[in-house]
């Protein structure tokens, strides 16, 4: 018996050690030590926060001055990926939304000399390619859908900051760009209002 039980451990003792000098395993261990960990690699998704992300225009009036007003109403999400290749933005903005500060100049906005949010009752932006500059730096290019047109724009956005909250994890960015509204159709009262708009940002994300 005593022999079986010597015999017995002496093939187990074997068995072990032929497993760890098996080729095949070693083989194994490198390829999982070199692949990367997927956490990293997966494409972040953050929901656009409304209560804390601005969209805001100005407008030249009458040559001497801005007019200013903003969008209270407007969703969508971004993506981060890997690298900035990967990357996404999506918005929609309620064009009845529009506040200049001002309900009967809201409301002419709204109307079909401008806006015309009966016909056209939203603004979307889908991003096409994303490339990242200096720093936090990118620049975003993508379709805008205004008042019935679609064109294509480039931003300037500032990656604001990246971080886990006591209110989740978040991501911000801002940036800005300029448009003719007349290349949109958008051309009542030539004279008196400047035909460029600029367009100002500020957009937090939750995940």
């Amino acid at each position: 018996m005593r022999a079986l039980i010597t015999l017995s451990s002496a093939a187990l003792a074997g068995a072990l050690f032929l497993t760890a000098a098996a080729p095949s395993t070693a083989v194994d261990a490198k390829a999982e030590a070199s692949a990367p960990a997927s956490a990293n690699t997966e494409a972040k998704v953050y929901n656009v926060d409304l209560s804390h992300s601005n969209i805001l225009f100005k407008c030249k009036h009458l040559g001497v001055s801005y007019q200013y007003g903003r969008f209270d109403k407007f969703d969508g999400q971004f993506t981060l990926g890997e690298d900035a290749a990967s990357s996404s933005v999506s918005i929609t903005v309620d064009a009845a939304s529009v506040n200049s500060n001002d309900e009967k100049r809201d409301a002419h906005l709204r109307n079909a000399d401008f806006f015309n949010v009966k016909q056209f009752p939203e603004m979307t932006f889908q991003s096409t390619k994303v490339t990242k500059g200096e720093g936090d730096a990118y620049t975003i290019v993508g379709d805008l859908t205004l008042h019935g047109t679609k064109k294509e724009i480039t931003m300037d956005v500032t990656k604001v900051g990246e971080e886990a909250t006591r209110m989740g994890q978040r991501a911000g960015f801002e940036g800005s760009f300029t448009i003719d509204r007349m290349d949109f159709g958008i051309a009542s009262n030539p004279k008196n209002l400047g035909h460029d708009v600029h367009m100002m940002f500020a957009i937090e994300g939750i995940q």
